[in-house]
């Protein structure tokens, strides 16, 4: 008896379905977002010599060993700071130029000004922030777009202030005047200036006579400041025992709150001092070098 041919209409059935889908004209596609990660296998029947690994498309912006993510290149020897802003001193290091940058953080207003970016020194891993000006970084990624970063306040600075030349006076407040009264005046970088006025050697105050004491500070002709200190210690910006200092305000030395910034440069104190109807005037030459 000879058998059914029922196998070769199977083999022929499975030849012609092959042949459809080969004469078909839309072929199937996959589209994958650039932003995401092939994580899925579809289910398929085991072979000889298959694996179960399956293949990943890389996320676009995404540090991989292809692509080490955002990135700057330092222009120029650039100041890396422990904040956004050149208030921030002494600075962390020094960046030399082509030195490479991972941005991580940015600030649109630094102080006392400008934009800053927080980045990664690659050569040390050092992070700190850096001024984001064009003549200073070049990125690869807009610095705008990257996180804001918490940072502390800087540090008060003080300036440099040194006494130049004694200007003229009269009176007791200079050497030699033979007078019972007397003065030391002190120039300092914390507290800029202070009167002591003696009798004999004998510290006085606004209980011995001392009439309220005028502080004027020109520079070019023009006022500055000025106080009216009616209060031992006699201290330019006030205080009494210590001294107060220097405004800080905003990353910036001022004469007075929400007053004009502190410039380098020189400068002439004028004082008045009265004690018992007894009168000297003293004045001094002296510069102030701010950081």
């Amino acid at each position: 008896m000879k058998p059914t041919p029922i196998f070769h209409w199977i083999v022929v059935s499975v030849f012609a379905m092959v042949l459809a889908a080969c004469g078909s004209s839309e072929q199937p596609t996959e589209s994958v977002e650039p932003t995401s990660i092939l994580t899925t296998q579809s289910a398929v029947t085991a072979l000889p010599g298959a694996t179960d690994e399956v293949p990943t498309v890389e996320v676009l912006g995404q540090a991989t060993d292809s692509n080490p993510g955002p990135s700057c290149t330092v222009l120029q020897d650039l100041n890396l700071r422990f904040g956004p802003g050149t208030a921030y001193r002494p600075p962390i290091q020094v960046l030399p130029a082509n030195s490479i940058l991972t941005p991580l953080g940015f600030a649109f207003e630094g102080i006392p000004g400008g934009s800053w970016a927080y980045v990664r020194d690659e050569a040390t891993q050092t992070e700190g922030w850096v001024s984001a000006g064009s003549q200073f970084i070049s990125c690869d990624v807009d610095l705008t777009s990257m996180p804001s970063v918490a940072y502390d306040p800087p540090p008060p600075y003080l300036p440099k202030t040194a006494q130049t030349s004694p200007g003229p006076g009269q009176g007791f407040c200079k050497d030699g005047s033979g007078s019972e009264y007397s003065c030391i005046l002190t120039f300092s970088d914390e507290y800029l200036f202070q009167v002591q006025v003696f009798k004999n050697g004998v510290e006085l105050g606004e209980n011995d006579g001392v009439e309220p004491i005028p502080f004027t500070v020109t520079r070019d002709d023009e006022i500055v400041y000025s106080i009216v200190e009616g209060v031992a210690d006699y201290c330019i910006f006030g205080g009494n025992g210590p001294c107060n200092e220097w405004v800080f305000e905003g990353g910036v030395l001022k004469w007075t709150a929400d007053g004009t910034p502190v410039e380098s440069g020189e400068y002439k104190l004028a004082i008045d001092v009265t004690v018992n109807g007894e009168y000297s005037h003293w004045e001094s030459f002296f510069t102030l070098e701010v950081p």
